[in-house]
């Protein structure tokens, strides 16, 4: 079970010189996590656990810390994982795209987001064949990822973007990897991944804004009129994200079985 910790009391590692953490980008995700693990996340059991892939400082362990099932990070960058650790979530190494755990070990794998930042869409699909291999019959995978379609250029802004997701190229890979998507829907940024009318308008009005302000004209008054520092914090807001659950195929957990 995953201890309940200080992890949002990001404070007393503000002032190291060797750490960039955007606070309050961080802290505007809380809403937004707990919505994931309302939605997704909260009938887990004790005897499950949940792998998060990159989980960074501001994963989903606090919202976890509700549950009684076990949690564990995989974490590549040795700062974020020392801070895990001291804030008592279990975190480990590992050299993308093997993940060191047993076949059939996990009831649940988190990648929010992080499968973008891979180089091509080749070590994508080699990602999700590992992430078949440890899951569980009956286990599953929730991905939250850009959307580049909405996006557009504000995707490669971020220099740590490599491989493109849209919806489709998504839903395409799962299949191609032999799972079953069990439920997609866009949000609203980090701000909600609720489905209804007053979400809908409000996503259809944010659309226009992002498609007006990326105008190259409007851009460069952005520019000479120094709000471009104000109109980035609005694009790392309001920018659409898909949220995808998938679970293996049944012909798929018939031949993992059978290999063991």
């Amino acid at each position: 079970m995953v201890k309940k910790s200080s992890i949002q009391c990001l404070d007393d590692i503000m002032g190291r010189n060797d750490i960039t953490i955007p606070t309050d980008y961080v802290m505007m995700k809380n809403n937004f996590k707990k919505e994931l693990f309302n939605i997704y996340l909260s009938s887990l059991k004790d005897d499950h656990l949940v792998l998060d892939l990159n989980s960074g400082f501001d994963g989903l362990y606090n919202e976890l810390a509700q549950s009684p099932a076990e949690y564990l990070s995989l974490e590549q960058n040795p700062q974020i994982r020392e801070f895990l650790k001291k804030n008592g979530i279990k975190a480990e190494d590992w050299n993308i795209p093997k993940i060191p755990l047993p076949d059939n070990s996990v009831n649940y794998v988190l990648s929010v987001p992080f499968i973008e930042h891979l180089p091509t869409y080749l070590d994508a699909v080699k990602l999700l064949i590992e992430i078949k291999r440890v899951l569980r019959p009956g286990g599953r995978l929730l991905m939250v990822v850009p959307n580049y379609l909405r996006l557009k250029e504000i995707f490669f802004e971020d220099y740590k973007h490599g491989w493109v997701t849209t919806k489709k190229r998504m839903n395409d890979m799962l299949l191609d990897c032999q799972y079953e998507i069990t439920d997609t829907r866009y949000t609203i940024g980090w701000i909600t991944m609720k489905m209804n009318f007053f979400t809908a308008f409000f996503r259809f009005i944010i659309s226009l804004a992002m498609s007006f302000i990326q105008l190259n004209t409007i851009d460069r008054l952005i520019e000479t009129f120094r709000l471009d520092g104000f109109v980035q914090k609005c694009k790392k807001t309001c920018f659409e994200l898909i949220v995808i659950e998938a679970t293996l195929k049944k012909e798929a957990n018939h031949e993992t079985t059978r290999t063991k």
